[in-house]
């Protein structure tokens, strides 16, 4: 009628540059954009952009408003998830136990059972007994050093590559107390320290080794699965069973589900973010305790439980964190992206994952993002 003051409508999605069709009739714009003089009715309103899920939503507008309508546009799977697979490439096995990425954006995954690969973006080379030094095809974990030196730990020693040759670590040429090497990192003095499946700590200076264990020092377990030096070169170690323990070079501390809030004992990562937060990955099937993800802010734990957070899993195998802060958190029951605040899960039914069960990821120089699942994943959004 004449007179009366009609509406607008706030077009904005997420990415921007979206087509939209209002009523099945193609609009001349694309998003964010506001269309004015409408009168009340009911509207469809079909969304649509390259590499996204065409979304519809149905909107009722009433006279003398202005509403906006927000759509977070849904990834098209197939254009952002790649699958590496032994039908489909050149990987020897769809076994991946760990993905570490080096400065040259090299990725380098270990496999349980078929060596080492490196995977450069269009070539998989393979490191294994057969064909090189390195000590037992079962890769336990790696360790970026940097300037073209990396570590493997195995079930029969670590080793040192530097792009060409082979330094082999074991019970034959030093005194471990255990072959089983879990996990290795590097300290600020240069010292490394390793985890062992039932040797304790070892602390190797490149010559001679220290051994730390249940009957000679704080530690709470010979178990030791995941290591972490932070800032101030304190030693985070993480037991598979009986917590966390911390080691100052002369002074121990331990940390676990009875005496304080940590969510579960058994530890797979523990991750450093950029304000010094710890991020502890636990659970396993062995345990009656769920498990699930634990924030140490240096006083107080936060837990986030698969139950009653966004967490898609009790079992947390892996961590990694993106340029922007967000932590990626790979479970037995999916992958999940976490700000902070906001949850985003990926799993075998909204996203190009084969599976639910991620044993690793990592986070590249493009921020892509790699995980191990039956075959090893890539996955090139959530970048926003």
């Amino acid at each position: 009628l004449p007179g009366l003051t009609k509406s607008k409508l706030v077009f904005i999605t997420d990415p921007d540059s979206s087509i939209v069709k209002l009523n099945n009739k193609e609009l001349n714009y694309i998003t964010p954009f506001i269309l004015e003089d409408l009168d009340p009715g009911f509207f469809r309103i079909d969304l649509k952009r390259f590499a996204y899920l065409d979304t519809s939503i149905y909107h009722v507008i009433q006279r003398n408003v202005t509403d906006t309508i927000f759509i977070e546009m849904r990834e098209d799977p197939i254009y952002w998830w790649e699958i590496y697979n032994t039908s489909n490439s050149q990987i020897p096995t769809n076994q991946i136990a760990k993905i570490k990425v080096d400065e040259q954006n090299n990725k380098w995954i270990g496999t349980r059972g078929s060596g080492l690969l490196k995977f450069d973006g269009s070539t998989f080379t393979i490191y294994n007994t057969s064909n090189s030094e390195i000590p037992n095809d079962f890769i336990n974990d790696i360790y970026i050093e940097g300037n073209g030196i990396l570590w493997v730990t195995t079930r029969e020693g670590f080793a040192k590559y530097n792009g060409s040759s082979w330094i082999v670590y074991n019970k034959q040429n030093l005194n471990l107390p255990d072959n089983n090497i879990t996990s290795l990192s590097k300290d600020k003095n240069g010292i490394y320290w390793l985890g062992s499946f039932s040797g304790g700590l070892i602390k190797f200076d490149g010559a001679a080794v220290t051994i730390y264990n249940y009957f000679n020092s704080g530690l709470p377990s010979n178990y030791v699965n995941t290591i972490t030096v932070d800032e101030n070169n304190l030693k985070w170690i993480g037991t598979w069973g009986e917590g966390i323990a911390t080691f100052d070079g002369v002074n121990w501390k331990v940390y676990n589900s009875l005496f304080d809030e940590l969510i579960n004992n058994y530890i797979s990562k523990i991750l450093i973010d950029n304000t010094g937060n710890k991020w502890i990955a636990t659970g396993t099937p062995l345990s009656s305790e769920s498990g699930g993800l634990s924030k140490f802010d240096g006083s107080d734990f936060t837990n986030y439980y698969a139950s009653i957070t966004g967490l898609p899993g009790p079992i947390v195998t892996d961590l990694a964190m993106d340029a922007k802060g967000s932590l990626w958190i790979s479970t037995n029951n999916g992958l999940a992206k976490f700000d902070g605040v906001n949850w985003r899960i990926y799993n075998s039914e909204n996203s190009g994952l084969s599976t639910n069960s991620i044993v690793s990821v990592a986070v590249d120089l493009n921020q892509d993002k790699w995980v191990g699942i039956s075959g090893l994943g890539k996955y090139t959004g959530g970048k926003r």
